[in-house]
């Protein structure tokens, strides 16, 4: 089905592979393409709840392929457009009332590091290494970076960051609150698939408007964020999960 992507379904969790190793998992067109498919896909199934995305091989996501995407003329002569290839794709996943987890194997940069700050949780492999290299080749960070970075880490650590592009390792991302835990490389792919599996069996309902609260937090005003809550709450007290959790709790 897919050229550049593997997805696995079990339960309630997705797991989408970016997978193109011999190249570090670098994001082509096809690659680009292929998530933002897959991940209209997701909202589609109301089976499922949760989706974790990884690497294939040795790497999370190298970034962009730069042969591709910056090698040829005619797509450095449409750089806007190009760019807004890949909004829907961010997009989808921010709004979606699904959790993503990126779950970091190796080393991610670039387009990598920009998809893995768009997901709601960030689990890194001890190994892992983080990088933002725009700069470097004379083009300012993209694919929300400049967005999602300073919500998780401030603004004033996003320009040291982006402006030197330097890498970072998997210790120093946790202390910064890029990444919510590290784990020892072999139990990586054990402990996301726990960590999921725990969420998967949540009230959906409930994760999914704490999620769009959450995301929309620095945005609103006091009032507007406790209506919010009213709202949200409301609908809760009616869900059957909470139902079953009051009387479960009352028997006891």
């Amino acid at each position: 089905m897919y050229e550049t992507i593997i997805v696995e379904k079990q339960g309630k969790v997705a797991t989408l592979f970016l997978n193109r190793p011999e190249k570090f998992n670098a994001m082509n067109f096809k690659m680009k393409q292929e998530i933002g498919n897959a991940v209209q896909e997701f909202e589609k199934d109301r089976d499922l709840s949760v989706v974790v995305i990884t690497g294939k091989g040795k790497g999370f996501c190298a970034g962009a392929d730069l042969v591709e995407t910056m090698g040829n003329k005619s797509c450095a002569n449409d750089g806007r457009q190009r760019m807004r290839s890949g909004f829907a794709m961010y997009k989808t996943i921010a709004n979606s009332d699904k959790l993503y987890i990126a779950a970091i194997n190796g080393a991610t940069s670039g387009s990598g590091f920009a998809l893995a700050c768009w997901c709601d949780f960030r689990i890194a492999s001890e190994t892992a290494k983080f990088g933002l290299p725009f700069i470097d080749i004379g083009i300012l960070p993209d694919g929300g970076l400049l967005y999602t970075l300073p919500r998780l880490i401030g603004v004033a650590k996003t320009k040291e960051l982006a402006m030197h592009a330097e890498k970072i390792d998997a210790k120093t991302a946790l202390t910064l609150g890029l990444v919510t835990k590290t784990v020892k490389p072999e139990e990586l792919e054990t402990y996301v698939k726990k960590f999921a599996g725990n969420l998967s069996e949540k009230s959906y309902i409930a994760l999914a408007l704490t999620k769009n609260i959450l995301n929309r937090t620095f945005e609103l005003t006091a009032d507007n964020l406790l209506e919010l809550e009213a709202s949200g709450q409301d609908i809760c007290f009616g869900s059957e999960y909470h139902t079953k959790a009051i009387a479960t709790i009352l028997q006891k």
